[in-house]
């Protein structure tokens, strides 16, 4: 048996949009049917975006692009003894409520607790 064009592909699979696939379908000079899904064509392993031909036409090509969701297991922030929304670790400002009052007004995106007690007296 010798090795196909799919040996060694990454092979993620991901739906094609209704969307595109529509604007798509009627191109004028169309190579190919667009497919309902798709899988990628890039090697198994590599890195960034998924990679998947959608329609050709002259020496142009339509791609489909994805990353591949996940889920992670993290603590949430509670820096600075904040109640942060987000999970430990997180870039930029923390997205913060007040959790000891009842009729909050927040969250409110502050970089630290002084920023948010600056906030509050402000009103």
């Amino acid at each position: 048996m010798g090795e196909t064009v799919d040996d060694g592909a990454c092979g993620e699979w991901q739906r094609v949009p209704e969307e595109i696939a529509q604007r798509l379908g009627d191109v004028p000079g169309a190579a190919y049917e667009v497919p309902d899904e798709v899988t990628c064509a890039l090697e198994h392993g590599h890195q960034g975006d998924h990679t998947a031909v959608l329609q050709g036409w002259g020496d142009d090509e339509v791609w489909l692009l994805w990353t591949v969701p996940k889920t992670v297991v993290a603590p949430s922030c509670r820096a600075d003894g904040l109640t942060c929304l987000l999970p430990n670790g997180h870039a930029g400002r923390h997205h913060v409520l007040l959790a000891d009052v009842v009729e909050d007004d927040g969250p409110y995106w502050v970089t630290d607790r002084a920023e948010l007690e600056a906030r509050l007296t402000r009103g």
